[in-house]
């Protein structure tokens, strides 16, 4: 009789335990929660969803091959920001916003968190935009090309809310204000004028962004972030390509020349061009 007793306490004692290491992990212990990974969240709205609120004023396209030549655009000052403005997300903003956060998937950290806000941010203003230039630009290969790139900035969309819920990431859903003067610079032209400002506006904000998501990929602890970077610079590769297609990136399409020490210089004109021979034969060299 007491042995029964003595198991029926201890089976009693056991389900206490087991509900408490249960509640610990699952985040409902009643406490903060800190540090603990509680699963996803809801994913954000669709990018299309919001960009009625993002999108520029709706105009007649100008099509008119007699339209006078207007020049470019002026070039951007060095500070104009990357497609994707992460102070506009405020998720960065929080007391702890720079420290790592652990998730079943690896640190989560400051960067990666800004480059989901960033990306995010890049869809609500290339979406709108590419859409109004596949139906306004002058020339057949903008509206093709832009057209193009806002439909694959849904799909990219689509993937970053994926991988935002995720993470518990959340993410902006308006245009920052520098994006959304941008698209109203861009819905002012008309002409020849129209097509070179949105092919510099979307052009100078993918070369700023990708090295940015290299950045990331190269760093990140995160397996989630390491996936989603190496989708983002893809799309973003095609998308200058696309860009560049239209035979209209010039210098001020272009950000500022990365600065490098040690770079060899080139051999001056007349002189006999350079040979290398290839690695492999330098190696039994190597191994001597």
């Amino acid at each position: 009789m007491r042995s029964g007793r003595i198991s029926s306490t201890a089976a009693v004692t056991g389900g206490v335990l087991a509900l408490l290491l249960t509640a610990a992990c699952s985040g409902t212990s009643g406490g903060d929660g800190a540090g603990v990974f509680q699963g996803p969240v809801a994913l954000a709205p669709p990018a299309e969803e919001l960009i009625g609120k993002n999108a520029p004023p709706a105009q007649e396209p100008q099509s008119d091959p007699s339209q006078p030549f207007v020049s470019g655009p002026a070039a951007p000052s060095d500070s104009a920001q990357p497609s994707g403005n992460g102070a506009a997300a405020g998720a960065q903003e929080e007391p702890a916003a720079e420290e790592s956060v652990p998730t079943p998937w690896g640190p989560l950290s400051a960067a990666d968190r800004d480059l989901l806000a960033k990306v995010r941010l890049a869809g609500l203003w290339e979406i709108p935009t590419g859409r109004q230039a596949a139906k306004r630009a002058l020339r057949a290969a903008t509206r093709k090309n832009l057209g193009e790139i806002a439909r694959q900035h849904t799909l990219l969309d689509a993937e970053v809310r994926q991988v935002a819920g995720r993470l518990r990431v959340p993410l902006p859903d308006e245009a920052t204000e520098e994006q959304q003067g941008w698209m109203a610079e861009i819905s002012g032209k008309k002409g020849l004028a129209y097509d070179m400002t949105a092919v510099m506006r979307l052009r100078l904000a993918h070369g700023k962004i990708f090295p940015a998501i290299g950045a990331v990929r190269g760093s990140t602890r995160n397996t989630l972030i390491r996936d989603f970077a190496e989708s983002a610079a893809m799309f973003v590769n095609t998308h200058m390509s696309l860009l560049e297609g239209t035979g209209l990136v010039g210098d001020t399409a272009l950000p500022p020349v990365p600065t490098v020490s040690g770079a060899p210089s080139p051999v001056p004109s007349g002189d006999p061009a350079p040979s290398a021979p290839p690695a492999t034969s330098l190696l039994a060299r190597d191994d001597d």
